[in-house]
């Protein structure tokens, strides 16, 4: 099986959020829809990667499981997107971490 798409659409839904992030820096209610958003972007690129090359796709034999694929891929970036914030938070005291 070929794992490569994953970790590149993981990637791309990462920065689209990042993008999305920057142009509505200024209204932050509008953060809440970047799940949704990257999810949907991730079963986009899945079904476009299987059209392509569906051997890249973890070997998809229909477009419904290259969609799922993309779909995980997409929602896992949010995840990502919080460990990054998680290792970079600063913390005031190490009191506050006990």
């Amino acid at each position: 099986m070929n794992f490569t798409c994953v970790p590149i659409i993981v990637v791309c839904c990462y920065i689209i959020g990042e993008i999305y992030k920057i142009l509505f820096k200024k209204k932050q209610e509008a953060y809440k829809l970047i799940p949704i958003l990257v999810a949907v972007i991730g079963g986009i690129l899945g079904v476009l990667i299987y059209f392509t090359a569906p051997k890249m796709i973890l070997n998809a034999d229909n477009v419904w499981f290259a969609l799922g694929v993309g779909i995980v891929s997409g929602a896992s970036s949010t995840g990502a997107n919080q460990i990054i914030k998680q290792i970079f938070k600063k913390s005031s005291t190490s009191d506050e971490q006990i």
